[in-house]
């Protein structure tokens, strides 16, 4: 089920305005947020307005918000998930550190009672400049996101 809100979708006018505003934001993350516990649409909107306030950040586009049924453990609520492309200045790992930062300033809990637990926000990084990254704690592209129905019905929304 697609879910509007105030900024979610968004388009951005254009790429020349995001180099405009700052022409070091040369790096481009393909981001997926998901959330089930909370106002989770307000959650989502949060995030948007501290992105946007970022100096290291323009938001390029976000995608509808969709309510998907949970997978891995199905006994919780469903989650609702959207997709943002932002460019930034920030090189992966400090991208990574600022989301796993967000996602503790919205109440998320690291240490899960169970993979796939309900979260008040999951920050994944999908892409980041087409790079292939392999680390203990991250892989980019995203592991196994093509068979993630949560992703790719947000990932739609921006290739039409």
């Amino acid at each position: 089920m697609k879910i509007f809100s105030k900024h979610f979708p968004y388009i951005c006018s254009g790429y020349k305005q995001i180099l405009s505003t700052n022409i070091s934001l040369n790096n481009q993350v393909i981001c997926n947020i998901g959330a089930n516990i909370g106002c989770c649409i307000q959650t989502f909107e949060n995030l948007f307005m501290f992105l946007q306030k970022h100096r290291s950040i323009a938001i390029y586009a976000t995608s509808h918000i969709y309510k998907n049924s949970p997978f891995g453990y199905v006994k919780q609520p469903d989650f609702y998930n959207a997709s943002m492309i932002i460019y930034t200045s920030l090189d992966i790992r400090s991208i990574f550190v600022l989301f796993s930062y967000l996602e503790r300033k919205f109440g998320r809990l690291r240490r899960r009672i169970f993979r796939n637990a309900p979260r008040t926000l999951d920050i994944d990084i999908i892409f980041y400049n087409n790079k292939k990254i392999r680390l203990n704690h991250m892989h980019i592209p995203h592991i196994d996101y093509v068979n993630r129905q949560s992703v790719i019905s947000t990932l739609r929304f921006h290739i039409g």
